[in-house]
C-alpha cells in the first residue's frame, strides 16, 4: 500500500461557538424483523424504555447489511430473536466500556482491537477487503499530534486519498474506508484547544495553571461511558467535559472548547514523532505532488490537463483513473467535443474527427 503522505494541520485558533458489514440470515430473523419495528430512539442512543421497549434494539444499518463500523459499532449486531432486545442493553454497555467508538463522533478510531503484537495497524478497504498500509507509523505519528486534522496518501490504487482523522473517513470517497486497529495497551492522551494551540490536560499553561483532571482520569471515565460527562472545578468555575460532543464547556458562561483524544506515539523504529515528521516533510519535498498529466500541442509544446478551463477533467482525475487500470481508457469533454484517453497507447483521440495527440505522465 502507499507510503507517500501529506499532513493537514488545524490552523484555526477559534474555539467552538457558544451555541456552538454483516448481514442477517435465517427465516426466523427475517420474519421477526417484519413483525417488530427497529427502535428509532435506541439507534439515536437514548431509548428510555431500556429492556422493556417493545421495539427491536438492534443497529438498523446492520439489518441493511451496510454498517460502516462493523464489529466496532456500539449498537447490537446479531440475530433478532425474542431475547435479543432484552439482552441488548447489557451488551451495548459492555461494548462501550471496552472502548468502542461513539457512533455520533469517532474521537479516536482506536476501537478495533489489534490481535497481533503491534501496538497499532492502519488499514484501507478499497473495495477488496482490508489491507495494511505500508509504513503506517507515519500515519500514526501524524494522528498522535492533536493539531493534525488529517493526512493525504498518494499513489494508492485509487489515487490520492485524504483521510479525516476526526471522523476517521476518506473524504469524497463514500465507497472507500479507513480504520486504525489499536491495542488495549495504547496510552491515550487528552488535549483541549487554547487560543494558541492544543494543550494536554493536566499540563501547566503559560500562566503556570493546570487542569485538575489529566489524561489518565479522562481515559478512565471515557472507557466507562464514551457518551458520558465529567465535571470539575477550576478557580471556582464549573466545567463539564462531554465525550459525545468532544468538547469542554464552562457551565457559568457557556463557553466551549474542543477536546481531542490521540494516542501517544509508539514508533516501531524507536524514533520520536518529530523525527518521523521530518521524514514526512523530506518525502513530500522529493515527491511533492502526484504525477502530472500533459497533452502535446503545436511546435512540440506540452500542456497540463486542467478542469479550471473548458476541460472536464484535471490531471488528478486522470491519475486516479490510471491507478485503477494502467491499460484502460477514459473519456472527457472539451468545449462540447468528446475525447478518449488511451493509457496503453498514451494517446488522446477526438471521437468526432479521429484526430490524435500524444499524452504523457510526468513524475514530480
Amino acid at each position: 500500500m502507499a507510503s507517500n503522505y501529506e499532513d493537514a494541520f488545524d490552523r484555526s485558533v477559534s474555539d467552538l461557538s457558544e451555541t456552538g458489514t454483516d448481514s442477517l440470515s435465517g427465516s426466523d430473523s427475517d420474519s421477526e424483523t417484519q413483525q417488530r419495528q427497529v427502535c428509532y430512539y435506541y439507534n439515536k442512543g437514548n431509548c428510555r424504555n431500556g429492556t422493556s421497549c417493545p421495539d427491536l434494539h438492534v443497529c438498523k444499518y446492520y439489518l441493511k447489511g451496510n454498517c460502516r463500523y462493523a464489529s466496532g459499532c456500539r449498537l447490537y449486531h446479531g440475530s433478532v430473536s425474542n431475547t435479543a432486545s432484552n439482552n441488548q442493553e447489557t451488551r451495548s454497555r459492555s461494548r462501550r466500556t471496552q472502548g468502542y467508538r461513539d457512533r455520533s463522533r469517532s474521537s479516536s478510531s482506536g476501537s478495533d482491537s489489534n490481535t497481533d503484537s503491534r501496538p497499532y495497524r492502519w488499514q484501507l478497504n478499497l473495495g477488496k477487503g482490508w489491507q495494511d498500509v505500508e509504513n503506517d507509523y507515519i500515519l500514526e505519528a501524524q494522528f498522535s499530534r492533536p493539531y493534525t486534522k488529517g493526512i493525504t496518501i498518494y499513489n494508492t490504487p485509487c489515487g490520492a486519498l485524504s483521510i479525516d482523522f476526526t471522523r476517521m473517513r476518506i473524504l469524497k470517497k463514500t465507497n472507500l474506508r479507513v480504520r486504525r486497529r489499536g491495542s488495549r495497551k495504547s496510552n491515550w492522551l487528552w488535549y483541549y484547544r487554547e487560543t494558541d494551540g492544543w494543550r494536554e490536560f493536566g499540563k501547566k499553561d503559560a500562566q503556570g495553571n493546570s487542569s485538575p483532571v489529566n489524561s489518565s482520569m479522562l481515559e478512565s471515565e471515557f472507557k466507562k461511558n464514551s457518551c458520558g460527562t465529567l465535571q470539575f472545578i477550576i478557580d471556582s468555575s464549573n466545567y463539564e467535559i462531554r465525550f459525545k460532543d468532544m468538547c469542554q464547556k464552562n457551565l457559568s458562561t457557556g463557553h466551549k472548547r474542543k477536546i481531542r483524544r490521540r494516542p501517544k506515539f509508539d514508533s516501531p523504529q524507536a524514533e520520536g514523532v518529530n523525527t518521523v515528521t521530518n521524514k514526512l516533510k523530506s518525502m513530500l519535498t522529493s515527491s511533492k505532488k502526484a504525477p502530472l498529466w500533459q497533452f502535446s500541442g503545436r511546435r512540440g509544446n506540452w500542456h497540463n490537463f486542467s478542469s479550471q478551463g473548458s476541460c472536464s477533467v484535471s490531471s488528478e482525475d486522470i491519475e486516479q483513473e490510471f491507478q485503477r487500470n494502467h491499460q484502460g481508457s477514459m473519456s472527457f469533454n472539451v468545449n462540447g467535443d468528446q475525447f478518449i484517453l488511451d493509457f496503453s497507447q498514451m494517446i488522446q483521440t477526438n471521437v468526432k474527427t479521429k484526430a490524435t495527440r500524444n499524452i504523457r505522465r510526468v513524475k514530480q
